[in-house]
């Protein structure tokens, strides 16, 4: 037996043991790492029972043969044979009445024992220790399952043929060992739903941990939902959240290199020797692209995951599945994805699921317009609405015309009866008007954007003609409010030529006839900015949107146009009597100084 010395410690009696790992279980031998590795020969205790009924904490003998037996069995870790290890677990099952909270140490070394790939007898002696000693004595209970969660991120770092980083077959092979074991431990004591949830988020990777380690951790939590439905809303909302804080960290020149579909070659990702000289990568450039290949593959376990749910083996869609699980995935969208600005891709995760049936996506339309006119909620996550509302009519092709024109109407409706209650007390035009009507001008700019994009099916005929002519765009254009003066110049130019082409309205007098106001932190601080559905482009998960669930157009709202028709501007209406600022004032053309990020004008 091996010696170990340890400071006295106070009685466990008056507290709850603790779930951490202690420092005793965790091995100290880093000045040996080139030292070869030796098979550890791991004697069994004759009698292990009466050991540990003899320990006594206050006696300096018996608690040197306590420390003594736990660094033997943490020193044996995975080289212990199986044949051992069943013989130890059998042994200690034979203890579990007397596993106090005076010998949690002697569990703990127990449950971190590497166990999960070794034959059916080990793994089957590990789950019944883990289970008698949690039922019998529940402080227990909080460790042994974040030593489960905690395989869910094991990675074999043999395993070189993995298909879109997926576990392997034998790694699969021990997860499901696990999730055997907690589902059974979830039965016999349910009430450990919430340890695991506690235990699913303290363990889940860091976001610069290896791309393999979240998409199995991730795997493993969706696993849970099959056998654990009660816990599916919290499981789903923890993999969103986790996956926005990585998708933020994307830079845009990483966006653009996916897009542009220029791969990394091994030379760009590996320091290499030119002429005797090392060349070291950019650091910031591999942890773009670590991320992006993170959040690419865990994208697609989840677009996975949706289908299988949703789909029986066929193909057919499982209604009374699906509808339970939009509740489930709506509930995220509001909680995890609307609140969080510039994400690149992670909304496309209920963009994917609502293209299983129209209804759906009618449904969630229907919700972000009820969200945009609740006035309980708070101008930001109204204006978020607005772009979500604009940017998915445009990219879905399974949207009804019949829910667009309706969407439409009812857009510009609200703008109208906002006017009306609000034009006439309009005196002077400021940046006071964006902090005031901030809704108003992204509500305005959604109806702009809609128009933009969808002009095609809006207006392919005379009733659709009529239809556009009813929505009384020249009211909203010509206000004292002047959307167009404050709302993304890009959309504003695309919507004045398309109403121009149209002949519904005639923006540009508007245009030329007010100062436009171009302060780019105004903007930014007051005017929500963003239409998330661009563009999808990360390659691995890509197939599950493009090309058949994306609307594509040749004149994308993207690609700045030059709208220079001096025909368009030869009339003019007068500047109204409105007052105009001295610090508003700036150059009348369309917008040298664009707000929109993610719309940026590409060839001024």
């Amino acid at each position: 037996m091996s010696s170990y010395r340890t400071t006295k410690t106070s009685s466990h009696n008056s507290r709850p043991p603790s779930t951490s790992t202690p420092t005793i279980l965790k091995k100290r031998n880093a000045q040996l790492n080139n030292v070869p590795k030796q098979k550890v020969q791991f004697n069994l205790v004759d009698n292990l029972k009466s050991l540990l009924i003899s320990f006594d904490q206050n006696n300096d003998k018996e608690k040197l043969k306590y420390n003594n037996l736990i660094c033997d069995i943490r020193d044996a870790g995975i080289e212990i044979k199986d044949s051992e290890l069943v013989a130890l677990l059998k042994d200690a099952r034979n203890c579990v009445n007397i596993l106090n909270e005076n010998l949690t140490l002697f569990v703990k070394v127990i449950l971190i024992l590497k166990w999960m790939n070794r034959n059916y007898e080990v793994v089957n002696e590990y789950r019944g220790f883990l289970l008698d000693v949690c039922t019998a004595h529940n402080y227990h209970t909080k460790f042994a399952i974040e030593q489960l969660v905690t395989c869910f991120s094991h990675v074999d770092t043999t395993v070189f043929d993995r298909v879109n980083g997926m576990p392997s077959e034998e790694e699969e092979r021990g997860f499901q060992n696990v999730h055997k074991t907690l589902e059974a431990l979830l039965k016999v004591i349910p009430l450990a739903k919430d340890l695991l949830m506690t235990a699913l988020r303290k363990k889940f990777p860091y976001k610069k941990s290896s791309v393999e380690s979240h998409l199995h951790y991730i795997h493993n939590l969706l696993v849970i939902t099959e056998y654990e439905k009660s816990l599916r809303k919290q499981i789903l909302s923890l993999i969103v959240s986790k996956l926005v804080e990585i998708d933020v960290h994307i830079p845009r020149e990483e966006l653009d290199r996916l897009e542009s579909n220029v791969n990394v070659g091994i030379e760009d990702i590996f320091p290499m020797d030119v002429d005797g000289e090392c060349m070291q990568v950019d650091p910031d450039k591999l942890e773009a692209e670590s991320f992006s290949h993170t959040l690419d593959v865990c994208l697609r376990r989840l677009f996975v995951y949706m289908k299988t749910t949703c789909h029986d083996p066929d193909g057919g869609l499982l209604w009374n599945d699906t509808k339970l699980l939009y509740h489930d995935l709506l509930s995220v969208f509001e909680s995890e994805i609307l609140p969080t600005y510039n994400s690149s891709h992670i909304q496309y995760v209920i963009y994917y699921f609502l293209s299983f049936k129209t209804t759906l996506a009618e449904n969630f339309s229907n919700w972000l317009w009820k969200k945009c006119c609740d006035v309980s909620s708070s101008s930001t996550i109204r204006q978020a609405a607005a772009g979500y509302l604009a940017s998915f009519l445009c990219r879905a092709p399974f949207i009804l015309n019949t829910v667009l024109k309706n969407t439409l109407f009812e857009m510009s409706t609200w703008c109208n009866s906002y006017i009306n209650r609000v034009d006439k007390l309009v005196k002077v035009v400021n940046e006071d008007l964006l902090r005031w009507h901030a809704v108003f001008y992204s509500m305005c700019q959604s109806l702009f954007y809609i128009i933009s994009f969808r002009h095609h099916d809006l207006m392919d005929s005379k009733r659709n003609l009529k239809f556009m002519e009813n929505l009384n765009l020249s009211k909203i254009v010509t206000s004292r409010l002047s959307p167009l003066r404050l709302c993304c110049s890009t959309v504003v130019n695309r919507f004045a030529h398309i109403t121009k082409t149209y002949q519904l309205t005639y923006c540009y007098a508007v245009m030329d006839g007010h100062i436009r106001i171009t302060d780019q932190s105004i903007k930014d601080e007051w005017l929500y900015s963003f239409f998330p559905f661009d563009f999808y482009v990360l390659p691995r998960s890509k197939d599950f949107i493009m090309p058949d669930l994306y609307r594509h157009f040749e004149d994308d709202i993207n690609k700045h146009v030059n709208i220079d028709d001096e025909e368009d501007k030869e009339s003019s209406l007068p500047i109204d009597t409105m007052d105009i600022s001295p610090s508003m004032l700036s150059t009348s053309s369309p917008a040298k100084t664009d707000w929109l990020g993610q719309l940026v004008n590409q060839h001024q």
